[in-house]
């Protein structure tokens, strides 16, 4: 890409900081921030995922090692998804798949298991698992797990449960539910045989086969089974009021402003979480995040590494960094009805024609993101880069490298034509000003190797309704994330790819190769020893560079700032943030003063 491109590019980002520079920071005061499901490092933190197994039986390790000796109180103030906070169309997670009603489930509902979080685990690591209600698990045999409860899981003590025991006959009743609500049910239908309680301690859950991923993908998913108490789903008063077993009792949800919640103080790990209320804002301009932060109002954020270069230097130095890896997979995505996607040619050429290089060059100032591959960079150990392992792909390899005279080519052969004129489907109102950036940038940079993208702007509901779940006009295609907050690689194999998902990403024909792509997603899934299946799960990336189902894009690294006065906070990528990492952390005291 010529030189000159990119400083128009650098010289519009400007512009563009200047105006949004401009804006007031309305309600600093409330502010509060989080972060989208996307995992890292830190500058604390450099430890690296292994391929360790995640752990098949097991007792709950502390909530935190120093839980007794923290300082409590005061109320944590962050923005609920960082940069990408808005407002959930309800509070109802089963009924919403969005990030916007899952991450704030993790503040006031528990699951089986969550995700272990500290100074020696990594945040990239999904792999690191603890009880949340389950005192312990046990897997006598391939196909059977079963979990024990903590001893005093109790309902938050509001109505219509007013504090009464949390059994696992309950559990079994929200999984009836979540069955009968859920566009991601499916999944677990078709892993799990039976679930019952042979006691109110006891839940045991019986596969129809051995599959290798349950612990992380189900027991602790942050997309799926949150405890939940049926009298709020009969009445509709999970969608406004949520009641839970979590950490925190939810209050209000204001429109535009924040979600609140205050302390549960029957909390089952008590005396955690620290904090005595959390306000987690719907805040999402990065301009005004930073300025929040550098005035204090806020106590950490989730933001960018778009903002990294030009906002470090006006923090605090003494507050902890996380740069975690991107896990929301991103790509281009078709219908394949649509001609020519459903040429294979049109996507090589496609993807050849993509300068990723040039992308994190201008969005990632942290110089640490690197390429989607049809699994995202922050589910290590399973990635395998198309930049640094390209050889691994062999002769697809190519195809990952930004070549405008070979696309020119593919393009021709397929099309017969040097060129392609077609609409090029996105949203930016719930996405944001950096994605805006992102899709602007590959649409003039493919212009080059002759794709004419038209870009088509989708409002938030509309695009979920219709381009996310390939209803794409003929023609077109779209880009834009695939899937939020996945924990391990058979989520994006079973919600994007796999040809009976309740999204598969094309909505129309499958291509010829599905049904061995189908059986590789199957397989993986069987594969018990944890190293055999890491390199199985590589095997089908370089195999689904073959087909290019989809076509992944730049992917970069994400930017998590806390400041000095939090203490104990060790950054978990995913939607279940509340619980793996903020319910664990806590001010120092002179902070706990301010209030």
């Amino acid at each position: 890409m010529e030189t000159g491109y990119w400083q128009r590019q650098a010289s519009s980002r400007a512009s563009r900081r200047r105006f949004l520079g401009g804006v007031g920071l309305a309600g600093a005061g409330v502010a509060g921030l989080a972060v989208v499901g996307c995992g890292g490092d830190s500058s604390s933190n450099k430890a690296t995922p292994s391929a360790a197994a995640p752990t098949t039986a097991g007792t709950s390790a502390a909530a935190s090692p120093s839980a007794s000796q923290v300082t409590q109180g005061g109320t944590a103030r962050f923005p609920f998804s960082g940069q990408s906070s808005g407002n959930p169309p309800t509070l109802y997670p089963f009924e919403n798949l969005t990030y916007l009603a899952q991450t704030p489930a993790s503040f006031y509902y528990s699951r089986l298991l969550r995700g272990q979080s500290g100074p020696n685990i990594s945040v990239d690591d999904q792999t690191k698992l603890e009880g949340d209600i389950a005192q312990k698990w046990e897997q006598p045999d391939p196909t059977t797990y079963v979990f024990t409860f903590k001893p005093n899981v109790k309902w938050q003590d509001k109505a219509p449960l007013n504090g009464r025991a949390a059994t696992a006959g309950d559990w079994v009743k929200t999984y009836q539910a979540f069955l009968a609500v859920s566009q991601n049910a499916p999944g677990w239908q078709q892993v799990v045989d039976k679930v019952e309680a042979p006691d109110e301690k006891t839940l045991k859950i019986t596969l129809k086969s051995a599959f290798a991923p349950f612990l992380v993908t189900h027991a602790a998913s942050s997309q799926a089974v949150w405890f939940i108490p049926v009298e709020t789903i009969s009445n509709d008063q999970v969608k406004k009021d949520p009641v839970g077993t979590g950490p925190w009792i939810f209050d209000k949800f204001e429109s535009g402003v924040a979600i609140t919640g205050h302390k549960n103080p029957t909390y089952f790990d008590a005396p955690i979480p620290a904090f005595a209320k959390i306000e987690a804002l719907t805040l999402a301009d990065p301009q005004r995040l930073v300025a929040a932060l550098q005035s204090g109002d806020l106590d950490l954020s989730g933001l960018s590494g778009a903002v990294y270069k030009e906002s470090r230097s006006k923090l605090d130095p003494k507050g902890k960094d996380f740069f975690p890896q991107n896990t929301s997979e991103g790509a281009f995505y078709f219908n394949f009805d649509n001609k020519p996607w459903n040429d294979v040619r049109v996507r090589q050429a496609l993807s050849m024609a993509l300068d990723r290089d040039g992308y994190l060059k201008v969005q990632d100032g942290t110089g640490k993101g690197n390429y989607f591959s049809f699994i995202p960079p922050g589910l290590a150990p399973y990635y395998l880069s198309p930049r640094d392992n390209n050889k691994d792909y062999g002769a697809t390899g190519k195809y990952w490298t930004r070549n405008v005279a070979e696309a020119k080519a593919l393009l021709k052969a397929a099309t017969g034509s040097d060129t392609l004129n077609f609409k090029l489907y996105a949203n930016v109102d719930r996405y944001g000003a950096e994605a805006q950036q992102a899709w602007e940038l590959f649409a003039s940079t493919i212009k080059d190797a002759g794709f004419n993208a038209e870009l088509t702007y989708v409002e938030y509901g509309q695009y979920i309704q219709s381009i996310y779940l390939g209803k794409i006009p003929e023609g077109g295609c779209a880009c834009g994330p695939i899937v939020g907050g996945p924990q391990d690689p058979d989520n994006i194999f079973f919600q994007n790819y796999w040809s009976k998902s309740a999204r598969h990403n094309w909505g129309g024909t499958p291509i010829a190769e599905q049904p061995e792509l189908d059986a590789m997603y199957l397989k993986q899934r069987t594969i018990l020893d944890n190293a055999e299946r890491v390199k199985y799960i590589k095997d089908i990336q370089v195999k689904m560079s073959e087909t290019f189902l989809m076509v992944p894009y730049h992917a970069s690294a994400g930017w998590v700032y806390v400041q000095p006065w939090v203490e104990n906070y060790y950054h978990k990528s995913g939607y279940a943030y509340g619980a793996d990492s903020l319910m664990k952390a806590n001010f120092t005291a002179e902070r706990v003063k301010k209030g």
